[in-house]
């Protein structure tokens, strides 16, 4: 739900989420359909147009793929905007930020003001679920796409002969012990080889993602959870609709915090969900977003800030983040390692 801005602003880098169907999907092994989306990782905005001028276009190869023009990014990412009103959502300033995070998120506002840009509040009242309905829309897509990897068709295949071995092996014990009835319940090789492929090939968090998608498809629970979320989704496209009614873009934190040590959060998915708190909503709308490298913590540690725009409309976002950056030097910055 943050996959390119979140480790852009945990990187100090510019991460730049296209809209959904601005690049081909085609070649990428799917997670959820209706929210995966590639978009490039650079040191500044310049960078980032000069890719997404390449990924970026229609493929027939991809029945989601956005049949517009792909605008010359590199040509026009230096052109500052005139008039340009920022929208800051409320609800994101709130209890959870960190406090170094939002002062330096503010700090940025600030200097887009110096450049004469308006700023002014709007709300994305629904984005309060956001977590919750992309918790339950992703993995359920996830459970579906990835139910081909069974080591036949796609993916893993566990080894087969210490597999057939260790299975000849167990039936042996069981009829020697006198439970030939327990013998002829094990798996067929067949079956213990999609078995052993899945559970070898698939890391503790897409299980989890895995059985929480079988869980909320399954017969009584779609309605309650699945259909709902999908009512929610279309909730929050709303809220941006009317937010972008009044504002150009809305500015904003990436992340609730600065970046956490490394596997730091794997036992305690719900607090690794959650640092996707600024991000998800744009993934469930499908419009673009963009991390930019807005300052460091105390700790040394880069922060983002975060625009987001309506469908398309990448080239506003990339100059408006080449306009920050040709007034300052964060993403000149390095972090202090060590």
């Amino acid at each position: 739900g943050g996959s390119i801005r979140q480790p852009a602003a945990f990187c100090g880098v510019v991460g730049m989420k296209p809209t959904y169907g601005r690049v081909s999907r085609y070649g990428l092994v799917a997670f959820a359909s209706s929210l995966d989306q590639l978009g490039p990782l650079a040191w500044t905005a310049e960078d980032a147009a000069l890719l997404l001028e390449v990924i970026a276009g229609h493929d027939p190869l991809d029945t989601t793929s956005a049949d517009a023009p792909t605008p010359r990014y590199s040509e026009t990412v230096n052109q500052p905007l005139e008039g340009l009103t920022l929208g800051l959502v409320t609800e994101q300033f709130a209890e959870g930020l960190d406090s170094e995070v939002e002062a330096a998120v503010r700090e940025a506002i600030r200097v887009y003001e110096s450049l004469g840009a308006k700023v002014k509040p709007v709300s994305l009242p629904h984005s309060r679920y956001a977590i919750a309905t992309y918790y339950i829309i992703a993995p359920s897509e996830a459970s579906s796409n990835l139910a081909r990897y069974d080591g036949v068709h796609y993916g893993y295949r566990t080894d087969e002969r210490a597999m057939t071995a260790a299975l000849s092996e167990e039936r042996r014990q069981l009829e020697a012990a006198g439970g030939r009835e327990a013998a002829e319940k094990l798996d067929s090789p067949l079956v213990r080889m999609y078995r052993q492929s899945r559970a070898e090939g698939f890391g503790p968090e897409v299980k989890r993602r895995i059985m929480l998608g079988t869980y909320a498809l399954s017969a009584g629970y779609y309605d309650a959870y699945y259909l709902k979320a999908l009512k929610v989704r279309r909730l929050i496209r709303n809220d941006y609709d009317a937010a972008f009614g009044d504002v150009d873009l809305i500015a904003g934190p990436v992340t609730p915090t600065a970046a956490y040590k490394l596997g730091e959060k794997l036992d305690d998915p719900l607090s690794m969900y959650l640092g996707d708190l600024y991000t998800v909503s744009a993934n469930l709308a499908g419009l673009p977003g963009i991390s930019v490298p807005c300052g460091f913590t105390s700790a040394g540690l880069p922060i983002g800030l975060q625009l987001q725009g309506p469908a398309l409309s990448e080239e506003r976002l990339l100059r408006a983040a080449a306009m920050f950056q040709s007034a300052t030097d964060w993403h000149q910055r390095r972090p202090q390692l060590g």
